[in-house]
């Protein structure tokens, strides 16, 4: 498998070209419902810092759009406040398929979220889901998005783990430049360097915690799943009851993150 060169240029045209959505047609619409289950508590928190009769809410590489859409009517039903939802993205098609999703959309910026044309502080909270590990130089971003932003919401993989790194050496770095290529993950988190990154560059981590994948897999896959990846994720939903943190630097998980911006 040749080796990106140029992975800057490579991520802008997997994402200015249809590349990302061919390799990805489903655009993990049916991950939606278990990711808003894990970001509600936050919107919950972060509802409780909001003070205002109106909040914009800023989705970045948000996909079809249905994480904007289910977060924008769950703001409005349980604490009554106007949303004016704003969509990000690098894709034009992408775009317009949130514009389909969410009609209310109040505007649409075909921009990197890296270096935008919102004013300081213009976005009350930002979504950045399953978005930061696909992005070149992502302090750029981590930046941009505290200066544009009150509050933050991640949701980000942890891969850089043991069983990832020892798969990756074993196989002379195939699985990791496949990620790469297939679903354009350009960067690998623990939870130590991501921390670090955004208490640097965005803002104080008001509340964080591990979705515990394992068990979401378990139901998804049920009997499908090839005894390997099953064993994998038994293990993975046993050790998450014991250590969360140490389940994380072994397994592949997520971690949920609000911040409150400089």
């Amino acid at each position: 498998m040749p080796r990106i060169e140029n992975i800057d240029e490579y991520a802008q045209n997997l994402y200015l070209t249809d590349e990302y959505v061919t390799k990805n047609p489903s655009l993990h619409q049916e991950d939606s419902p278990w990711k808003m289950g894990k970001i509600t508590p936050l919107i919950d928190k972060f509802m409780n810092y909001f003070g205002k009769h109106e909040v914009n809410v800023l989705d970045v590489g948000g996909g079809a759009g249905l994480i904007l859409k289910a977060v924008g009517g769950y703001i409005e039903k349980s604490f009554g406040v106007k949303v004016n939802k704003f969509a990000l993205d690098l894709s034009p098609r992408m775009l317009k398929i949130q514009k389909k999703t969410n009609s209310d959309l109040k505007e649409a910026i075909n921009e990197d979220i890296r270096k935008t044309s919102l004013s300081a502080k213009e976005i009350d909270l930002t979504l950045l889901i399953d978005v930061l590990e696909h992005i070149p130089n992502p302090i750029e971003a981590l930046k941009e998005v505290g200066r544009i932003s009150g509050f933050v919401i991640l949701k980000v993989p942890l891969e850089d783990n043991l069983t990832r790194r020892i798969w990756n050496f074993v196989n002379l770095g195939k699985p990791r430049q496949l990620r790469i290529e297939t679903i354009g993950h350009i960067n690998n988190y623990n939870f130590g360097s991501l921390r670090q990154h955004v208490e640097k560059y965005t803002g104080q981590m008001l509340d964080f915690y591990y979705t515990n994948v394992f068990g979401y897999f378990l139901k998804m896959q049920q009997n499908e799943a090839k005894w390997g990846f099953r064993i994998r994720n038994l293990t993975g939903a046993y050790l998450f009851r014991r250590s969360p943190e140490l389940c994380s630097l072994i397994f592949n998980d997520f971690v949920m993150v609000l911040v409150k911006c400089f």
